[in-house]
Formats: structure tokens, C-alpha cells, sequence
């Protein structure tokens, strides 16, 4: 699950010395959380997809009806969409984003000593 294009100099692979940069010098912005929500949400939706196609159809045509002729189908839907919306499913995301943000941050220190050497 890559969150954006940027490139890197670093081969994820073979270096990873940018994870020890703190987690606290890497801030997750509101926007980004947002993002991060609505990343998840459209995932979610895809990986339901069936679920959710199956719930649409039920309801094709009726009204009131709805509530008991589509119930074993909404909680499916239901049930999927729980499943893939978790805390942990979420954290995961973030977790990238934080990683890909201490990628360049360690970039910049390493150009930064470079640059003063």
C-alpha cells in the first residue's frame, strides 16, 4: 500500500536506518489523518465490494420491505465492513505514512551532513 509517488534514495530493501529517527519527530496532521480515514474507507469498500453490490441489488424495488427482505444481506454487508474498518487497519496506514516520513527526514539529515562536511 504505497501512499505517495515520492522518490527515494534509500532501497527500501537494504536500508533502513531511517526508521530509527522517533516516532515523535514525525507529526500526523489532521489533513493527513483525514486522508489516511477516507484511504481506508475506499478500501474497504472495494474489499466488500460483493457484499455491498449483493446489498444494493436486495433493495432494487422496494421500500419498507427492505428492512426484513434484505436483512441477512445488510448484515453481511455489515459484517465486512467491520471487519476491514479496524483500529489496526488504520494504525497500518499510518504507520506508513510515519515510515515514508522518517524516509525523508533521514534523506535531508544525510544530504544536510553532507553538505556541512
Amino acid at each position: 500500500m504505497a501512499i505517495g509517488n515520492s522518490k527515494s534514495t534509500i532501497d527500501d530493501g537494504a536500508d533502513k536506518a531511517y526508521l530509527s529517527i522517533p516516532d515523535s519527530e514525525v507529526v500526523v496532521p489532521i489533513a493527513i489523518d483525514s486522508f489516511l480515514r477516507k484511504k481506508l474507507k475506499d478500501q474497504t469498500l472495494i474489499d466488500c465490494e460483493d457484499s455491498v453490490k449483493e446489498f444494493a441489488k436486495c433493495t432494487e424495488d422496494k421500500f419498507l420491505s427492505v428492512i426484513w427482505e434484505c436483512k441477512e444481506a445488510q448484515q453481511k454487508m455489515k459484517d465486512c465492513l467491520q471487519a476491514h474498518t479496524t483500529p489496526e487497519r488504520l494504525m497500518e496506514l499510518k504507520r506508513e505514512w510515519i515510515n515514508q516520513k522518517k524516509k525523508i527526514l533521514y534523506e535531508k539529515k544525510m544530504r544536510d551532513e553532507q553538505l556541512n562536511k
